[in-house]
Formats: C-alpha cells, structure tokens, sequence
C-alpha cells in the first residue's frame, strides 16, 4: 500500500475514532439532561405533592373544627328540645281537651293563652245604634288553628243585662271581634 492510501486510512480511522468518541461524549452528555430534567421534574411533583398533601391536611383540620362546631350546637339545640318537650309534657298534664270543633289533636299541642283588653282602656267603637264593639288581638298567642275562645265583661255596674257579652264575631287565628248591645235597644 502506497504511503498516500495508508495516510488516508489513518486519518479516516482517526476521524472514525474522532467521530465515535464526539459520538459517546454526546450521548453521555444527552443521558446527563435527560436524568437532570427527570430529577427536576421529580422535584417539581413532589412539590407539588407536598403543597396539595398541605393544603388537603389544612382543609382536613377546618372541616374537623367546623364539624366539631355543628356538633356542639347540635348537643346544645338537642338540650333545649328535650328540655321543651318535657315542658310541654308537664303543661300537657295541666289542659284536658274534652271536645273541639274540629278533630281532636295530640293533648301535648294544646295551647292556653289568656289576656285581657287592659281594664279601663279597652278600645270601645260605637255601633250605632245597637251598642258598641271592639276588636281583641290575639296573635301573640301563636295558634296555628282557629282557637274557641271564651269573653267576659267586667263593669263597675250595669252590665248584668248586656247582651253579646259573650258572643265572639269573626275568629280567626289572629283576633276576634265582640259586639255589646245596649239592653235599652
């Protein structure tokens, strides 16, 4: 082999040689990236995980004292209902309901409620020329039905032989009127 072809031999296999190693260099230096952007983007996840592991143990503890809250007014309401209903069940040993207009309901619901028009200050309106009537508010008393309601009149003299004294007009759960006629009519 001449001197030129054996030079050209060497300097291919160098370049070969040359070519291999820049080769090798590069892939060491791709697998260097490649395990640096993995070991980043393992870093970013576990973050990441460690934010959202945070952030859903912080919810955890507030939805644990909010439940703890609810519970707590819970026991407090759940006191004040049996204390209620023990109430009631005393109060209910005290009305006895014998008959009602409509169907009779459960003793425990029965609801008193008494009152007065205030002595000497009732609201008097004339009714011309029969007499006088006035309305009675009853709607502090809460009754969710139609109560029967029972009136009197109370006079210093001369009442004794009023008529309608008794006798209540338009009853509602609300109010009620009376109308009293002047016995002279």
């Amino acid at each position: 082999m001449n001197s030129t072809a054996q030079k050209i031999l060497e300097i291919k296999l160098e370049n070969e040689a040359a070519m291999k190693s820049t080769v090798q260099k590069i892939q060491v230096q791709i697998k260097f990236q490649k395990e640096k952007v993995m070991n980043s983007t393992e870093q970013k996840i576990l973050a990441m995980k460690f934010e959202n592991e945070e952030a859903m143990n912080n919810t955890k503890v507030e939805l644990m004292n909010k439940t703890d809250a609810l519970a707590g007014n819970l026991v407090v309401a759940e006191e004040k209902l049996v204390n209620e209903i023990e109430g009631l069940k005393l109060r209910a040993k005290d009305v006895l309901i014998v008959s009602s207009e409509e169907e009779l309901r459960e003793q425990s619901c029965a609801r008193v409620c008494a009152g007065t028009t205030k002595r000497g200050d009732t609201a008097w309106y004339d009714w011309s020329p029969y007499g006088v009537y006035t309305y009675v508010d009853i709607s502090q008393c809460g009754f969710v039905t139609i109560p029967t309601v029972t009136t009197s009149l109370e006079a210093g003299s001369n009442h004794y032989d009023s008529t309608g004294v008794t006798s209540v007009y338009d009853l509602t759960t609300s109010g009620f009127y009376v109308n009293v006629l002047d016995s002279d009519t």
